[in-house]
């Protein structure tokens, strides 16, 4: 079971956006891998990331970069909470999205662009607590996000050692993504590997805290939540496409996973409710662990010359010297 009784989700799935925004603090044992970019900054406590490349401690105020397509797990350690925002490029068309396969880089942001990136965050959480929000800069600030992070450089030297055992591990979690929709057992793991058995086994153990079987149900049902929500095919179409045995094995590892059956999980979608039994929050209902992010100063300007910021306070223009502005709500005039 998720372990966490509220959260947020701002879904751009639900009306076809490209954009999506949670707040929550589920602790997951299972890869993920999907066609977006994914942006996770740790709110409070601590998280694990896990990459083909790269394991890495994710401590609070840290902020990870996951590009299309890399597998990746992040969990936490104790009481974390994470903000996570992801742009679906399969919502977007090819002339807006690029080759974006090729554009971004998986990893740890740091110095500038981490500055630049967590000012577009706090843009778009000031921007979506508004009852009518403008469409318009939301667009603009996700473009930003963008625009930033295919620009950020990454440095094989940054990383890093890995010991054997992540390198074997990694290999285990690979073949599972290709082939979790096969009659996959942990005997087949291992012999594909080289592994023995008793090995792969405690693998697993290690490094997700839970068993193979259990591993691969939550890779199965993960992998069948798009059809599930979509609608169209029955459990037992999705049961048998995701690779369990039956529709009735599907369901009870739906349940230990959600807390709830995958049929009532598809209706509460459909009515627009909070699929799970957590309890969904308002954004302002984390104002106390986002204090950084509401009280962040937005660039509104910059170049060689100068930087003009906003806040809720003040416009500030810093050149040779800070210069601060009050009624902002006058019509102001900069010549340099």
């Amino acid at each position: 079971m998720m372990n966490m009784t509220s959260y947020y989700d701002f879904s751009g799935q639900k009306f076809g956006y490209p954009l999506s925004l949670s707040i929550n603090s589920f602790d997951r044992h299972i890869f993920s891998r999907q066609n977006s970019l994914e942006l996770s900054y740790v709110l409070q406590g601590e998280y694990q990331i896990v990459t083909e490349k790269f394991t890495s401690k994710l401590s609070k105020g840290e902020l990870v970069m996951i590009a299309p397509g890399d597998i990746h797990l992040i969990s936490h350690k104790k009481d974390g909470v994470i903000l996570t925002i992801h742009i679906d490029f399969d919502r977007m068309t090819t002339a807006m999205s690029g080759n974006s396969n090729e554009a971004f880089s998986t990893m740890i942001v740091t110095n500038q662009a981490y500055d630049q990136l967590k000012n577009k965050i706090s843009g778009i959480l000031k921007l979506i607590r508004q009852e009518n929000y403008n469409l318009y800069t939301l667009n603009a600030y996700m473009m930003d996000i963008l625009s930033i992070a295919s620009r950020v450089s990454f440095s094989m030297s940054s990383l890093p050692l890995q010991d054997e055992a992540h390198k074997n591990y990694m290999q285990a979690i690979l073949y599972i993504d290709s082939h979790y929709n096969e009659n996959l057992t942990l005997g087949d793991v291992a012999d594909t590997l080289s592994f023995s058995l008793s090995y792969t086994s405690k693998l697993f153990k290690k490094f997700t805290g839970i068993t193979f079987i259990k591993y691969l149900n939550s890779v199965r049902i993960r992998a069948s939540l798009e059809d599930l929500l979509e609608g169209i095919k029955n459990i037992s179409e999705i049961s048998d496409e995701c690779g369990m045995p039956n529709s009735k094995a599907y369901t009870e590892a739906f349940k230990e996973i959600y807390g709830i059956s995958p049929s009532n999980y598809r209706k509460r979608f459909k009515k627009n409710f909070a699929p799970t039994v957590e309890k969904e929050m308002k954004l302002h209902d984390f104002d106390s662990i986002l204090e950084d992010f509401i009280n962040e100063e937005e660039t509104v300007y910059e170049d060689e010359k100068c930087k003009i910021t906003l806040n809720a306070e003040h416009i500030k223009l810093e050149t040779e010297e800070e210069i601060k502005i009050s009624n902002k709500g006058k019509r102001i005039q900069i010549v340099l």
